[in-house]
């Protein structure tokens, strides 16, 4: 299978996205050397109108901020040969147990990802030990996502369970999620018909075998069992060489171990 499209890419309106080589025409030039013909920017937001972000890491990457990215997609999208696609990667919120959106504001974008896993900013950090109390909050995080009454605007669940800047290897806590939680997690995406995320990022320092042995493709068998559709997403945060798109061949490697199919990936992607 030809993996043509990256569906999460940050750009420097994302305040994590410090490398000045991030901007939709970079990364346009760098997809055609990589053979994508979509792209997808999922730059970090949170909806101001649905909840306030004040004092942390959303308060200035409000809807307002993002769409400043309009102009670029469609200077870009007018003489690039690549299809381009104004996304978001949109918060959880813990505090209202829902996604950082408003209807209004969903309706603006050409797909939403949201991450059930930015447990650094999202979760109380007592919540770190013991290590099954983190790995609660992902699932808890993961099922108020899939049963919102948002859920019909959402694409698919960034890095699903993989918690972001854990202060201990993230692996340890793929084996606190049960079978049957990750079962009834999946089941209830594919019945809201959200995508589970294939993130790159989460393997650039591992070789092959490591890939092969990560418990995170045992989840994502279980997902594909389930039968949830998927995306690919690099998660770069530049343009740079050295940087995620320099990883791209572990997506293949991905495809390979979960023996994915064109038609297991959603329709974004597909049409």
């Amino acid at each position: 299978m030809i993996i043509d499209h990256d569906f999460h890419i940050h750009t420097t309106l994302s305040l994590c996205a410090h490398d000045d080589t991030a901007t939709v025409e970079n990364y346009v030039r760098r997809a055609k050397d990589l053979g994508l013909r979509k792209l997808g920017f999922s730059n970090h937001m949170w909806d101001s109108s649905a909840r306030p972000a004040s004092g942390n890491f959303y308060e200035v990457q409000d809807y307002a901020h993002v769409a400043q990215l309009r102009s670029e997609i469609d200077r870009c999208s007018a003489e690039s040969g690549v299809d381009l696609y104004f996304g978001c990667e949109v918060e959880y919120d813990p505090i209202r147990r829902d996604i950082a959106l408003t209807e209004r504001t969903a309706q603006a974008f050409d797909y939403i990802l949201v991450p059930n896993s930015h447990t650094h900013m999202m979760m109380p950090e007592e919540y770190y030990e013991p290590k099954a109390r983190h790995a609660q909050f992902m699932f808890d995080a993961f099922m108020d996502i899939v049963t919102s009454p948002l859920a019909k605007y959402v694409t698919a669940v960034a890095h699903p369970f993989s918690a972001v800047c854990c202060p201990y290897d993230r692996r340890l806590l793929y084996p606190l999620i049960s079978e049957k939680q990750y079962r009834e997690a999946f089941v209830c995406a594919r019945e809201h018909d959200i995508a589970i995320e294939l993130n790159i990022s989460g393997y650039t320092e591992y070789g092959i075998r490591e890939i092969v042995q990560d418990p995170t493709i045992r989840m994502f068998r279980i997902a594909k069992e389930c039968g949830c559709k998927f995306i690919f997403g690099s998660d770069a945060h530049s343009a740079a060489a050295g940087e995620t798109h320099d990883f791209w061949w572990i997506a293949y490697i991905l495809a390979e171990l979960l023996e994915l199919k064109e038609a297991d990936m959603t329709e974004i992607v597909r049409r």
